[in-house]
C-alpha cells in the first residue's frame, strides 16, 4: 500500500520528483488524506523501505506506471503498522503482478517444501530472492522479527 500512495501523491502532480514538503503537503492539504504530521510519517516509512529517493527533492524509485490505482484511499494506520513480511509479500505481488493472495499462497507452499524448518518470513524472503528482488534491505529486519 505504501507504494499506491507515493505513486498517487505524484501522480494527482503530474510529477516525477517533488520537493519533501511539496510532498507532504500534497498528502495532507491537496489529497486531504493525512494530518500533516502523519503525512511526514508515510514520507519517512517510504524512505526507509526504500520507495523514495534523494534528499530535498524526492523521487520514488519504482515505476509509477506499473502502479494501479483503481479504487485506491489510504489507511495511515494500516500503512505504519505493516510488519516487514507484509512489505516482502507486496513487493512480490508488484513484481510477479499477482495479488498479495497469491503470493502468500508462495510463501505458504515455499515453507512447506522446505520442511516448516523456517519461519514465514523467511520462506517470503526466499519467495523474493527466487522472484528476482533485492532482499537485502529487509534481511535485518527480518532477523530481528524471527528472533525476538
Amino acid at each position: 500500500m505504501m507504494r499506491k500512495v507515493i505513486a498517487a501523491a505524484f501522480k494527482s502532480k503530474g510529477k516525477r520528483k517533488m520537493k519533501r514538503s511539496e510532498l507532504i503537503y500534497t498528502m495532507s492539504f491537496d489529497l486531504n488524506w493525512f494530518t500533516h504530521e502523519g503525512s511526514k510519517k508515510v514520507v519517512e516509512e517510504a524512505e526507509k523501505e526504500g520507495l523514495l529517493e534523494g534528499d530535498d527533492e524526492l523521487q520514488p524509485t519504482f515505476d509509477l506506471d506499473d502502479v494501479d490505482l483503481s479504487n485506491f484511499k489510504p489507511d495511515l494506520s494500516e500503512l505504519l503498522s505493516r510488519s516487514v513480511t507484509d512489505r516482502i509479500i507486496e513487493e512480490i505481488a508488484v513484481k510477479l503482478k499477482k495479488d498479495s493472495r497469491e503470493v502468500y499462497s508462495m510463501v505458504n507452499k515455499k515453507q512447506e517444501e522446505l520442511g516448516g524448518i523456517v519461519s514465514f518470513p523467511v520462506a517470503a524472503l526466499i519467495v523474493a530472492k527466487e522472484a528476482g528482488i533485492d532482499i537485502s534491505p529487509y534481511i535485518e529486519e527480518v532477523e530481528r522479527e524471527v528472533f525476538q
